[in-house]
């Protein structure tokens, strides 16, 4: 047995050139500050470090999160340090006994608001002095009328309150209508773009809801404006969505928030000048698909195949998350040269999302590739399910192996360390992390992971939220009221989803998976208007 699992480390490494072993500060010090650099401090700080070496890797790090800083701490001889991940990792029962500091450091505004009134005076007692503004958050909870001390609160404890209280309470104790002096007061600060959000997407937010019906947009931000003009949208209030519609294109910086504003500029006046305006938008998104559909016409910014200079043989090493970086950095300016460079180096079929990254940047995303990489390791799936790893994987990594972000998911689709983990025991299969830059493990753990979200949901749509913002939050989102049959639907409820990056992330997805399923259906297409008809509740 020790033999076999001997033989086993030989392979990983000499396939990915690498084990936690070669992961050394020397190695360390050579990569250039960037998440691929963190997620290897975060397993270098798990190997027999000394406290020395562990602030040295410290250092290093380019965004410090809860799982570099616990394995730093785990390593630090600092007392302070042990302490204070000793109270962010009490339970909320445990913090109760604990010093001011602890309470503070631990406690949550979120799971303050689940302690009974009593434990909240005690907290109250202990923190009043030292921690005078997270006494105030406390106090607010523990009135009978907490939306009366909220109101005339400063505005760091209204936001640190509101925004973090969570959305059952928040429906419970704060669905107020908001004075207009109120909305002066919290207007100017960045924190009220969070502020309106929470109260646009929660549809038990009613009554603030209409109090923003009267607010100005001047002085908010491209997001803000467009919340309120869903927010109008939902209170049938069009002409004034129309207005706050308006203010947001002037504001929106993106083509696809451009294209966004259009679509409702049509929904709400059936104009076809803006049908016809957002058929030429050179962005490939659900929107301007949409208008192609409804006009009959196809997007011309589409390119589906990408030749590759087969002759040359390339040294660029696929399996190296650095080499990628360094692309990524060359890349942002392009030139006839670069390219010429890039084609000379991505010649394989392994690289051809490489390529057409490099070539996206080089025209400017005028032109939007759905290369096919990979083909052999989905071999006898169906078209739906390839048309569905593609739109996800192109999404995630643009089919690029070594992909990490900054959560350390890994690889071409882009799979949580966790996850995989759980997944390599469901396939009885020994567990290495570095195996995740292999396509082929990355691309077989993924459709494990797609088989199970899709018995439980049944459209692409719902499949990309559970695959980004996971499969619990996806099955209480769709319990609640949105995606129901109405008017504006499915559109008015993919705008309700209250976390911007899935949001965002199923219109990517559901656009890619349209495009790479009528290519590979090319003789039963299927128009847009039946892919969104199919979205429903």
């Amino acid at each position: 047995m020790k033999l076999l699992i001997l033989s086993l480390l030989i392979f990983v490494t000499t396939l990915f050139g690498f084990s936690d072993d070669k992961i050394t500060m020397q190695w360390l010090e050579k990569q250039p500050k960037s998440f691929a650099k963190d997620f290897y401090i975060w397993r270098y700080l798990n190997k027999n470090i000394t406290a020395e070496e562990s602030n040295k890797a410290l250092s290093q790090v380019r965004y410090l999160n809860n799982q570099i800083l616990y394995r730093y701490i785990d390593k630090s001889k600092d007392v302070n340090l042990q302490e204070y991940k000793k109270c962010m990792r009490s339970s909320t029962k445990n913090l109760l006994n604990k010093e001011a500091y602890c309470i503070e450091a631990g406690l949550s505004t979120y799971e303050a608001t689940k302690l009974s009134k009593v434990n909240l005076r005690k907290i109250i007692k202990k923190s009043k002095k030292e921690y005078a503004e997270f006494s105030k958050i406390l106090k607010i909870l523990e009135s009978d009328t907490p939306f009366k001390i909220l109101e005339k609160s400063s505005k760091e404890v209204f936001f640190d309150t509101f925004n973090e209280c969570g959305g059952a309470y928040r429906v419970k104790n704060f669905n107020h209508y908001f004075s207009g002096k109120l909305l002066t007061k919290l207007k100017k600060d960045k924190k009220f773009r969070q502020t309106i959000k929470l109260i646009v997407t929660n549809l038990n937010m009613r009554k603030a809801q209409i109090s923003l019906l009267k607010l100005n947009p001047e002085g908010l931000d491209y997001k803000s404006t467009f919340h309120l003009a869903i927010n109008a949208i939902r209170h049938n209030k069009e002409q004034l969505a129309l207005v706050y519609l308006e203010n947001a294109y002037n504001k929106a910086y993106y083509q696809m928030q451009k294209d966004n504003i259009v679509f409702w500029q049509y929904q709400l006046t059936k104009d076809k000048k803006y049908l016809t305006l957002l058929s030429q938008s050179w962005d490939v998104n659900i929107y301007s698909l949409y208008a192609n559909d409804m006009l009959g016409t196809k997007h011309k910014n589409i390119v589906y195949t990408l030749k590759q200079n087969k002759n040359v043989v390339s040294n660029y090493d696929i399996k190296d998350p650095f080499s990628w970086l360094k692309i990524l950095s060359e890349s942002k300016k392009m030139d006839d040269k670069k390219l010429n460079k890039y084609q000379n180096m991505f010649t394989t079929k392994e690289t051809l999302g490489h390529l057409a990254f490099v070539k996206e940047r080089y025209h400017r995303y005028k032109k939007s590739y759905f290369v096919m990489p990979y083909e052999n390791y989905l071999e006898g799936r169906s078209v739906h399910r390839k048309s569905l790893v593609y739109a996800i994987g192109r999404q995630e990594s643009r089919f690029i192996p070594t992909s990490i972000s900054s959560a350390y998911a890994l690889g071409t689709m882009q799979i949580m360390p966790f996850l995989s983990r759980a997944i390599a025991k469901e396939l009885k299969e020994p567990y290495y992390i570095d195996e995740q830059f292999d396509a082929q493990t990355n691309l077989k753990y993924a459709n494990h992971h797609l088989n199970y979200l899709e018995k439980n949901l049944k459209n692409p749509l719902f499949v990309a939220y559970a695959y980004n913002g996971g499969i619990g939050f996806t099955k209480r989102l769709l319990k609640g009221s949105l995606f129901k049959k109405g008017k504006y639907e499915p559109f008015l409820s993919m705008e309700l989803i209250p976390y911007d990056e899935t949001k965002k992330y199923g219109k990517k997805v559901l656009a890619n998976y349209f495009v790479y399923n009528n290519y590979m259906n090319k003789k039963n297409n299927t128009e847009f208007k039946t892919l969104i008809n199919s979205i429903d509740n």
